[in-house]
This record gives C-alpha cells, sequence and structure tokens, in this order.
C-alpha cells in the first residue's frame, strides 16, 4: 500500500509536469469506478486545462479551469506511470495493463496494476463538503500534541485504531498506525483514554519525524523508513528481540512489547 509520502511524490510529480495543459484523453478500465458515465466524463474533460494539483488525505485532486474537481482515491495501488513527450495512453504491449490514462499535449500519466479506485468529477461546493468529515493533515503547520489531544480525547479506541480513523488525523494508514506507535514508544493496543500528556509529546515527535524522514526518502531516496510493517518475527531494529503481532478490530498490528509499553518511558533521574 502506498502512504502520503508517495502519493505527495506523483502530486509534485503532476503539478510539475501537467499544468498548465490540457487534458486530451482520459481512459478508464471500469465505468464503475466513475460517479458519472465514461462518455459523460470525456465530454466534459477533455480540452479542460489543469489548473492546479492538490493532495487532501490520500486523494489526488485535479483543479481545473471550469470550476471543477477531479478526486482521485485508488485502493490498492501498483504502479503509477508517466510518459513524457508522446500520445500513447492505455495499453502497453510490454508493460502492465492500464487501469486509468490522462492524456496530455505533453504526454501522460497513468494507474497500472491497481485493484480498485475511484473517479469523482464534482464541484468546488461538494468537494468541500467531503472533506469536513476528513481530520487535519498529520504534517499541517497546525498539528500539535495539544491538537491531538484534543481530536482523541473524546473517543474511546485502542491507539492503532485512533491513528487510523480519517475522521481524526487525515491519511494514516494501519501499518502506519503501527509505525507511529512504535517510534512513539506505546504499544497500539493501549487505550487512548488513557494516554497522559507525556504520552501525546511521544506521539506527536514519532508522527512529526516519520513523515519527514519518510519524505527525505521519497526526495533523496535514502533508507527504508519502516520498523514494523510487515516484519512480524523479524528482530525489532532497537532492541534485537523478535517483533509479534496481534488482532485489533480485526486489522493485524505489529509491535515490539520490549520498547513499547502503555506509557512512554521516562528515563530514571529526568524531571517531567
Amino acid at each position: 500500500m502506498w502512504e502520503l509520502p508517495e502519493i505527495e511524490r506523483e502530486r509534485k510529480k503532476l503539478d510539475q509536469q501537467f499544468v498548465g495543459r490540457r487534458f486530451r484523453k482520459v481512459v478508464v478500465a471500469k465505468e464503475s469506478w466513475l460517479n458519472l458515465p465514461l462518455k459523460e466524463l470525456e465530454d466534459q474533460l477533455i480540452g479542460r486545462q489543469l489548473l492546479y494539483v492538490e493532495r487532501r488525505s490520500k486523494s489526488i485532486i485535479f483543479h481545473l479551469d471550469d470550476g471543477h474537481r477531479l478526486v482521485l482515491n485508488i485502493g490498492s495501488m501498483g504502479q503509477l506511470l508517466t510518459t513524457l513527450n508522446t500520445e500513447n495512453t492505455g495499453y502497453d504491449q510490454e508493460g502492465p495493463k492500464l487501469q486509468l490514462s490522462f492524456g496530455f499535449e505533453n504526454g501522460s500519466w497513468n494507474v497500472a496494476g491497481a485493484r480498485s479506485m475511484t473517479l469523482q468529477w464534482i464541484s468546488a461546493r461538494e468537494l468541500d463538503e467531503q472533506l469536513k468529515a476528513i481530520g487535519p493533515e498529520p504534517g499541517s503547520r497546525s498539528m500539535s500534541p495539544a491538537l491531538l489531544k484534543q481530536r482523541f480525547e473524546k473517543r474511546r479506541s485502542s491507539l492503532k485504531t485512533a491513528l487510523s480513523n480519517p475522521a481524526i488525523i487525515a491519511g494514516i494508514s494501519s501499518p502506519l498506525a503501527d509505525e507511529i506507535a512504535f517510534r512513539a514508544g506505546l504499544l497500539p493496543t493501549v487505550r487512548i483514554e488513557s494516554l497522559n500528556d507525556e504520552d501525546y509529546q511521544a506521539l506527536f515527535a514519532a508522527l512529526s519525524n516519520w513523515l519527514q524522514e519518510a519524505f527525505d526518502v521519497e526526495e533523496n531516496g535514502t533508507e527504508n523508513i519502516y520498523a514494523v510493517t510487515n516484519r512480524t518475527g523479524e528482530p525489532c531494529v532497537q532492541c534485537g528481540n523478535a517483533l509479534e503481532e496481534t488482532q485489533i478490530n480485526s486489522r493485524t498490528a505489529v509491535f515490539c512489547k520490549h520498547c513499547q509499553h502503555e506509557h512512554v518511558q521516562v528515563p530514571a533521574g529526568s524531571t517531567k
């Protein structure tokens, strides 16, 4: 599954290469992924200019010159492919089958190997209504320990469930929730109603640091930043003990029982 940094990378690519260009072609493998008939989408979209590209949570939002928005959500991503200086869209004989392709004068942006997606043609007002149901961006300037506490304090759930609830914080997947809990030194099973101020400080630092490192990875191609995702039974990167897993609301949570606790561990002799 692609996370926020990978999606942000694609947003930047679209913004740099296709903003100001006009749509020349659209290919969609399944009409059921659309909120209107494909022929109607073609009639509305072809010839429209792309003004800019926004990311909100895990959605890529195309802002068009007639005031409409194209909102793309991909449930399970395979490959995102950009081809410049060509009119070819659709199917590559040597490559994977394309599920979605946007053709522009200078090339195309394509999605291949995706199991599911939705593409909505909506108005600005309709988009605003949809975004009201989504929590703040984890990397926004407004995010802070105090805001995390405010978003969590009226909930009754595990830490993992709260972190991956898009109504609380936008765009945190189940695996990413495990990564944040691990970095914070908190068990994914801990009840959020029991968290204290030190726990929220640690959660905020873990969230901010993970995202910063992840964006750096996308920008510079540095080391893998996933410490627990898909690593059940492997040695913990901090203590060397085997990582374990448990089920939380039918979702697998991977953790280290030696490094993660009910509360942040304050070093001996330190003052709160």
